[in-house]
């Protein structure tokens, strides 16, 4: 017999396509255009266009770290990061490194 309802996912790639996913959904909840990057590998997940504006997007899952919400990797030239944290997924951009025109974009 299988059982439903919510599982957790396990593969840190399946996990790291989940929240892609799940920006994208949101981002176009907010009027985006969104495109996604058919690769697993690269600079940029996600491009966004919104009010005539186009923006590369990469998506990183936050983590608990020494008691403060954090993410893993390394900002990858040309992207700006995206946010989302796993308990309240809540998006957002680097603090204080919102990209120009889409200050507001995730509240």
């Amino acid at each position: 017999m299988v059982s439903t309802g919510p599982k957790f996912i396990e593969d840190d790639a399946r996990l790291g396509d989940y929240w892609e996913y799940y920006v994208a959904l949101k981002a176009s909840e907010k009027g985006a255009e969104v495109f996604k990057n058919i690769y697993r590998t690269g600079a940029t997940d996600l491009v966004l266009e919104w009010e005539g504006k186009i923006l590369k997007c990469d998506v990183k899952q936050m983590r608990i770290q020494n008691g403060l919400w954090k993410t893993n990797g390394a900002k990858k030239r040309g992207s700006t990061h995206v946010y989302v944290n796993p308990i309240t997924k809540e998006i957002r951009w680097v603090k204080g490194q919102e990209p120009q025109g889409w200050e507001g974009f995730w509240k």
